[in-house]
C-alpha cells in the first residue's frame, strides 16, 4: 500500500506535466486560428460595409451643386435653374414636359403677343417623380401670371405613363432630393430602394463620364455639341439633326390605355386661383406617328387645343423639336394667347392695338 500510493502520485504528476507541455501548443494554435480568421472577417466586413457607405455617399453627390455643374445634363440643369427664379412678373407662364422645353420659345411668344412670357417646363421624369413641385415653387416665389399654359405630349395624358418605370426617373429623383422636403425624400428613397441604389450609380457614373470628357476636351480642345446648348428662359433646342422617319409604336388601343380627363382637369381646377386663365394643351406630334388618329380621337374635348401633326422634319426625335419645329409650335401658342386675350379683355393691358400685336406670320404646315 505504501508503495502504490507514491506511484499514483507520480503518475498524476506526470500527467499534469504532460498537460502543461501541451498548453502553450494549444494556445499557439488558437492564436494562429484567430490570426487566420481576422483577414477573412475584415474582408467580409469591408465587402458588406463598402456598398452601404458608398450608396448614401453617391446619393449625396447626386444632389450636390458639384454634380449639377460637373455631371448633370443640359436637361437637368434647365430643370434645376427654375428654382433660382424669384420676383419675376410673367404675363404668360409656360409649363409642361419636354415638348414645351424644346417647342415653346418664350421670345417668339413675347414678340408675337406683347405679353412677357416665361418657360418653366421640365422633363416628364421630373413630372413623374415630383409631380408639380417645380410649378408650385415658382408660383410661391414669383408674381401670379395672367395665363398658365401647360403643354404635354399626348403620351403624358395617360396615367400609366406618369410613373417611374416609363421615365428616366433619376432626373426627377435629383430634383426631389435637391428641392423637395426631407420627409418626402426619405420616404421615396425607402419605398424605392432599387431606384435609390440606381440613382447612386447614376451620380457616380455621370460624374466619371464628365470627368473623362473634360480631360478629353483639355487634350483635344473638341467640345461635344451637347455642351454647347444654350438654355434661354427655360427653352432650348437639342442639337440632333432633323428626323426622317418615325419609330414603330405599339398600338394605342390594347384595352388598358385610357385618357381620363383627370390630368387636364387637375391643372385647370388646381391652378385657377393662381392664374387668371389655365390652358392645357397637347403638343403637336409627327404626321407619321402610327397613333395619330387614336390620340386625336381620345383627346378631343379634353385639351384646350386640338392635336396637330407636323412633318417629321420638324422633329429631331419622336417628341422633341428642331429649331424650325419650335418656331411653328411657338407661333401656334402665340396665336392661342392672342385669341384668349381677345376673349378676356380684363387680361389685356397691352398698349399696342390688338391688330398690331397679333399680326402673326403665316406658318406652313404642309406635310
Amino acid at each position: 500500500m505504501d508503495l502504490i500510493k507514491p506511484l499514483e502520485n507520480m503518475s498524476l504528476a506526470l500527467e499534469m506535466h504532460e498537460a502543461s507541455l501541451h498548453l502553450p501548443q494549444a494556445h499557439l494554435a488558437a492564436e494562429m486560428a484567430e490570426e487566420t480568421a481576422d483577414p477573412a472577417f475584415f474582408y467580409c466586413l469591408i465587402v458588406i460595409l463598402l456598398p452601404l457607405l458608398a450608396i448614401p455617399a453617391f446619393i449625396g453627390l447626386g444632389k450636390s451643386d458639384f454634380f449639377l455643374h460637373h455631371g448633370a445634363s443640359a436637361w437637368v440643369k434647365a430643370n434645376d435653374e427654375i428654382f433660382n427664379l424669384q420676383g419675376r412678373n410673367c404675363d404668360v407662364l409656360v409649363y409642361g414636359d419636354s415638348t414645351a422645353m424644346t417647342g415653346i420659345n418664350p421670345a417668339v411668344v413675347s414678340q408675337e403677343t406683347g405679353f412677357k412670357t416665361c418657360n418653366i417646363a421640365v422633363t416628364n421624369a421630373v413630372l413623374a417623380v415630383t409631380g408639380n413641385l417645380t410649378l408650385d415653387h415658382y408660383l410661391q416665389q414669383n408674381e401670379k401670371p395672367k395665363m398658365l399654359i401647360v403643354q404635354l405630349s399626348p403620351d403624358d395624358f395617360q396615367q400609366e405613363n406618369r410613373v417611374w418605370r416609363h421615365t428616366i426617373y433619376a432626373e426627377g429623383l435629383l430634383e426631389l432630393l435637391r428641392h423637395g422636403s426631407p420627409e418626402d425624400s426619405r420616404r421615396v428613397l425607402l419605398t424605392h430602394p432599387h431606384e435609390a441604389v440606381s440613382f447612386a450609380g447614376y451620380a457616380a457614373g455621370f460624374s466619371a463620364y464628365y470627368a473623362i470628357k473634360d480631360m478629353w476636351f483639355r487634350a483635344t480642345h473638341l467640345r461635344p455639341e451637347e455642351d454647347q446648348i444654350q438654355v434661354r428662359n427655360g427653352f432650348f433646342t437639342p442639337p440632333s439633326p432633323a428626323r426622317t422617319y418615325c419609330d414603330p409604336a405599339a398600338a394605342l388601343h390594347d384595352g388598358s390605355r385610357e385618357f381620363p380627363r383627370s390630368v387636364a382637369d387637375d391643372y385647370i381646377n388646381g391652378y385657377s386661383d393662381r392664374s387668371a386663365v389655365v390652358l392645357v394643351d397637347v403638343a403637336p406630334i409627327p404626321s407619321c406617328d402610327a397613333n395619330l388618329a387614336a390620340y386625336s380621337s381620345e383627346l378631343e374635348g379634353v385639351t384646350s387645343n386640338s392635336l396637330l401633326s407636323l412633318p417629321i422634319g420638324a422633329f429631331n426625335d419622336d417628341r422633341h423639336y428642331t429649331a424650325g419645329g419650335s418656331q411653328i409650335v411657338s407661333t401656334l401658342v402665340a396665336r392661342q394667347v392672342n385669341e384668349t386675350a381677345f376673349k378676356n379683355p380684363a387680361l389685356d393691358n397691352r398698349t399696342q392695338a390688338m391688330s398690331d400685336v397679333a399680326s402673326l406670320r403665316f406658318v406652313s404646315l404642309q406635310h
